[in-house]
């Protein structure tokens, strides 16, 4: 298999060195372990042996008669009894002798009468001999005892003994049992190694511990540079396997995570957006789905990998910068249009005081110069500007007000809407102020806009104003009303066409600027039953040490 890899050697496969240790190391605890046997069993054969010509010995030497016998030098019953002996008890030989080593028996009859070829003396001297020695028949393990008679006078002696051949026999059946053995074991051993190394092999898919390196820094450098948001979950435990940066960074998380399988920590214990975990729990694919987690806008794929450890893959982009510019660029089109109606108007004027000149009705024109330059500046804009001390309210409220007469509706600003310079706040009262304003104004004009199409209305109306510190914010519509005023305010919730763009995101904004600061808002219908009041109140923003309460939680309504 050719590295996969560019910049990797591959030498002596992994798989090949862990299979050639682990045989290694079976063969070596094999050959150990049988020779220690071998030893083992050699040395309890040989002792065996020599029990067993003890005994033999010693039953013959005490048997009744056998002294007597010796004592009397009756050879034929001396002989007859050590012949039984040795037949009944298979040893090679059993020789009876005088205490001067004279044999009195002997399996060559011929060689009766002549001196035993061995040590005899001890036994002589009443002691109980063990040895191996070369005799006539050759080198046997023997034991010699003294033969006593009725006063313990020794009066001969008995040898047993058996052929070192016929010992190494019994020896080299035993060690033929345990080469099998160790064989055996040593196959199985191998055998084992062999599935041991092929399932490391199939486990790190046939890389080799270089090529696992590189493909570690490779993924640490990818998931670094990754301007998309990665998570990875066990499928079965719930278990955060991956977590990079980027992630973290959008889901509001401490820091990014290592792949960790056991030891990684649940979506809850992460404190991510209940939201978002809802939407994992659900197995079907997503594509490109825009969510709200937090106050951010993102866009969200998920897919499940199949396999052994099925895992579930989603990543996450940030929309909410390209949704701020979205709407910068919707309020400079309705600024264009504006502009574009105006100068239309303007192109009328002009035609009108040229005509007049042409008709020498110089008077008239001038006349109508001035009722038209005095139109122009009895217009709204500088009141609306000195009521609202916040410029970016006052423009977006201008701007929607331009973008209301383009559509064919009408907003409508309360003659109570004001706000001084001390109410206004700091720079993030005014960005939620603009968020609320800006989507309620919005969600207010499109319902309008369905009323205006059924023939009746199109109004939408504004009242921005402090009651004690706090901003009340009233957007009201002549729409068709909402049904269910609690479901507006989740994620996804529209009364828009599917394929109209952005869908359910207003309101859901809304509802999370009111969250975080602590706020209300109350849903009623309009009057006479027709259309939406929506009533937003918004406390002081609060200090860093108090923007501490947890993220995704209702707005509290009335």
């Amino acid at each position: 298999m050719s590295s996969p890899l560019p910049g990797t050697r591959r030498g002596s496969s992994l798989v090949r060195r862990l299979l050639a240790l682990e045989i290694a190391t079976v063969v070596l605890a094999a050959v150990i372990a049988g020779g220690v046997s071998a030893w083992n069993t050699r040395e309890t054969i040989e002792h065996d042996a020599a029990d067993k010509m003890v005994a033999v010995a010693v039953t013959l030497a005490s048997s009744p008669g056998l002294a007597d016998a010796v004592a009397t030098r009756d050879v034929p019953r001396v002989q007859a009894a050590a012949e039984t002996t040795r037949a009944g008890t298979a040893v090679s030989f059993v020789t009876v002798m005088d205490p001067a080593g004279t044999r009195l028996s002997h399996p060559e009859p011929a060689r009766i009468g002549e001196t035993y070829q061995g040590t005899f003396l001890p036994a002589a001297a009443g002691e109980t001999l063990v040895e191996t020695f070369p005799g006539t028949l050759g080198l046997s393990v023997r034991a010699i005892v003294p033969v006593r008679d009725a006063g313990g006078t020794v009066v001969g002696m008995v040898a047993a003994g058996q052929l070192r051949v016929q010992v190494a026999d019994r020896i080299a059946r035993e060690l033929g049992i345990l080469a099998l053995a160790a064989a055996v074991a040593i196959a199985l051993g191998v055998g084992l190694a062999m599935v041991a190394a092929n399932r490391v092999k199939r486990d790190t898919l046939g890389l080799e511990p270089r090529e696992i390196t590189a493909l570690h820094r490779h993924h640490q450098a990818v998931m670094a540079a990754m301007r998309e948001g990665l998570l990875v979950l066990d499928a079965d435990s719930g278990r955060v396997v991956v977590l990079n940066a980027e992630a973290a960074r959008l889901l509001g998380l401490p820091a990014a995570l290592e792949p960790s399988r056991a030891a990684g920590p649940t979506l809850d214990e992460l404190g991510v957006d209940p939201a978002l975990r809802e939407r994992l729990a659900d197995r079907s694919p997503v594509t490109d789905e825009t969510m709200l987690v937090g106050e951010r806008l993102l866009l969200l794929n998920r897919t499940e990998l199949e396999g052994p450890a099925p895992d579930i893959v989603l990543t996450l982009r940030d929309r909410t910068e390209l949704e701020a510019m979205t709407r910068e660029l919707d309020d400079a089109r309705s600024v264009t249009r504006a502009l574009r109606f105006a100068a239309h108007e303007h192109a009328n004027h002009l035609q009108a005081v040229s005509t007049l000149i042409e008709l020498g009705a110089q008077d008239d024109a001038r006349e109508l110069a001035q009722r038209w330059t005095r139109d122009l500046l009895a217009t709204g804009d500088d009141e609306l500007r000195d009521r609202l001390a916040d410029p970016a309210l006052a423009a977006l409220v201008l701007d929607k007000a331009a973008d209301a007469r383009d559509r064919g509706l009408e907003l409508r600003v309360g003659e109570g809407t004001a706000l001084t310079e001390a109410e206004v706040g700091d720079e993030q009262a005014s960005t939620d102020r603009v968020t609320v304003v800006g989507n309620l104004v919005d969600n207010a004009l499109d319902a309008a806009l369905e009323s205006a199409h059924a023939g009746r209305g199109g109004v939408a109306e504004l009242d921005v104003h402090a009651v004690a510190g706090a901003e009340v914010i009233r957007v009201a519509d002549d729409g068709p009303g909402l049904a269910d005023p609690d479901a507006a305010f989740e994620p996804g919730w529209s009364t828009k066409a599917r394929g109209s763009g952005e869908r359910g995101l207003g309101l859901a904004l809304v509802r999370r600027v009111v969250d975080r600061r602590g706020g209300t808002v109350e849903v009623v219908p309009g009057a006479e039953g027709r259309g939406t009041v929506f009533t937003v109140t918004l406390p002081p923003v609060p200090s860093p040490e108090d923007q501490r309460s947890p993220a995704g939680s209702p707005p509290r309504a009335r």
